[in-house]
């Protein structure tokens, strides 16, 4: 068993419930998200204290805060949410744990999936109706993690 493993669980147990969350109410409750950073973190160090990948928790938290940085700039120009920014750094935490290339993919199936998602929904340019991020960037995590 990968020493990872269990956070990438706990990860699913609350992703899963947060991505649910966002697209019915369009809101990540600070309640699953802001816990889980500690909870991530000390489960990827003790993954870290018997796993041969040294220097994957520097990685990891290094990939939260560019993840959070580039987020909440994004949440000034529009479309991005402070939930979504809170999201990003745990996202960051999970697959940044893997590899650079890694939290990339993450990104980039996460923006795939939204994409298709505003195309096949028929959402305008232009248009006021936001769409809920957090299940793509769950998603797109989950890919990235499984890859």
């Amino acid at each position: 068993m990968a020493p990872q493993l269990p956070a990438y669980l706990y990860f699913v147990v609350v992703g899963v419930p947060l991505a649910a969350i966002d697209a019915t109410t369009g809101k990540l409750p600070d309640c699953l998200t802001l816990p889980s950073y500690p909870i991530l973190v000390i489960m990827f160090c003790v993954a870290e204290g018997v796993s041969p990948d040294q220097g994957s928790t520097v990685r990891a938290a290094a990939a939260a805060i560019l993840l959070v940085a580039l987020f909440f700039a994004s949440a000034f120009v529009r479309g991005v949410g402070l939930g979504d920014v809170k999201l990003a750094g745990l996202l960051g935490l999970v697959i940044g744990f893997r590899s650079w290339t890694a939290v990339y993919t993450g990104m980039l199936a996460a923006f795939v999936l939204a994409a298709i998602f505003i195309v096949f929904s028929g959402i305008r340019a232009g248009s006021s109706e936001r769409i809920p991020l957090g299940p793509f960037l769950v998603a797109g995590t989950l890919v990235a993690v499984i890859l």
